[in-house]
């Protein structure tokens, strides 16, 4: 299944189950810390629009695009897509119809952690930075080693074929070594230092926003509202713990552009 089939399968930016709402109110708390709060701002994995719409509404001068072209189409026929400044189709490491400093902020959700290539994932750097203005905000979600090792160890686990299970834990040793799983990268705490040292970015957070959440969503669903508000505050009061940060599934990591000066 390549991303085009996934995205259309899954269609998980059109889901409304507590255990997306919950990830959405993880990042919009951490996107209202560590944003600038106004200016200019591109979200290059924006999906059907979810983040571009409420950052305009905040305010934002936001211009919106994402690679595939049902959900630019999507945003287009939103009512208020009059809000955006702009909306494209293309991939989050192809922004050459932009010019340098260009934004205060670039968001990148979802993309990153489907660069399989230390070389694909470099460019989506270097072409956020090059669009981003000094001291501007960059941000992206990227999954964890550790929860793609899980995921595939619970595969293997759910198989009772003895040659699928066999070939299951094959996999898994290979996501294990690799960090690579079908269509996705695992991420790991030190590749994004190694990033921010050699790209001159400042770490504001890196933060969970998923969780260890695999197979919890029909109890979360099943939550009394009361119960739900608290499994939500306790999301957001621990996410940008760190070892919460890097084992959890999805993540957030946002950091600022150095203004490099004669030494740098």
């Amino acid at each position: 299944m390549d991303m085009f089939e996934y995205y259309g399968y899954f269609a998980e930016e059109n889901r409304s189950d507590k255990l997306i709402e919950a990830e959405n109110r993880v990042i919009d708390a951490l996107f209202d810390r560590y944003l600038p709060g106004s200016g200019d701002l591109l979200d290059s994995s924006a999906g059907t629009g979810r983040n571009a719409f409420r950052l305009a509404n905040l305010g934002y001068t936001v211009t919106a695009g994402d690679f595939i072209m049902d959900h630019v189409e999507t945003i287009r026929a939103n009512p208020e897509s009059a809000k955006l400044k702009e909306t494209y189709c293309s991939s989050a490491h192809r922004l050459s119809a932009f010019g340098n400093e260009s934004f205060d902020a670039v968001i990148s959700l979802g993309s990153m952690y489907h660069m399989r290539t230390k070389a694909e994932r470099e460019v989506l750097v270097k072409e956020s930075l090059r669009v981003l203005r000094p001291n501007g905000i960059f941000a992206f979600s990227y999954m964890s080693p550790m929860a793609m090792t899980f995921g595939q160890y619970f595969n293997a686990m759910r198989t009772y074929k003895t040659q699928d299970r066999m070939k299951a834990y094959r996999k898994l040793a290979n996501v294990e070594k690799t960090h690579v799983c079908d269509m996705f990268h695992g991420m790991s705490l030190e590749e994004m230092t190694d990033i921010s040292r050699e790209y001159g970015l400042k770490i504001l957070t890196v933060a969970s926003t998923y969780g260890l959440l695999y197979d919890m969503a029909d109890e979360i669903e099943a939550m009394s509202e009361e119960d739900y508000e608290a499994f939500v505050k306790c999301q957001i009061n621990c996410c940008e713990d760190p070892v919460v940060a890097r084992y959890c599934m999805r993540g957030l990591f946002i950091a600022q552009k150095k203004e490099l000066d004669l030494f740098d």
